[in-house]
């Protein structure tokens, strides 16, 4: 019986300790179009104001996507009412004009840091808003956008 107790113990001391990801979204785009207008809004809670925060977006892309960076608007409500926004070039080609990124089966997929060791304000339910600041009103070749919270 000790035993099956400190088994236990130690599973909840392991999970507890494991992932410290709050959030992993993602928005998959129909056609693989990204509209000008389509505004991307992600929703999780903080509980932990003591602790920092690095917060990501990751793009998965097709070889017909015609830049070299795909640009957004950065906005970030902290549950404190605290509103930052932030503009990112989220570069996907190297100066030889090749897709870099890992790529899994036909997509390309990036990873940007967008803000990394924030303390949010207050507990509560932060957003995130994403705003595609793309050139043409409908770009092709961009199959999904989201991001990604991790606790430090």
């Amino acid at each position: 019986m000790k035993r099956i107790g400190l088994f236990l113990l130690v599973s909840l001391f392991l999970i507890s300790c494991g992932s410290k990801k709050i959030t992993d979204q993602q928005t998959f785009f129909k056609d693989r179009k990204w509209h000008q207008g389509q505004v991307l809004t992600y929703v999780f809670n903080i509980a932990d104001t003591a602790a920092r925060y690095d917060i990501s977006a990751f793009v998965k892309h097709f070889d017909n996507f015609p830049f070299d960076r795909v640009s957004v608007t950065f906005i970030l409500d902290d549950p404190s009412g605290e509103k930052r926004t932030t503009e990112h070039d989220l570069v996907v080609r190297n100066k030889e004009s090749r897709f870099i990124g890992e790529k899994i089966g036909d997509t390309l997929k990036m990873d940007f840091a967008i803000r990394n060791h924030y303390r949010f304000k207050s507990a509560g339910q932060a957003k995130v808003t994403i705003i595609n600041r793309l050139p043409f009103p409908i770009t092709d070749g961009i199959g999904s956008f989201g991001i990604v919270v991790k606790k430090k």
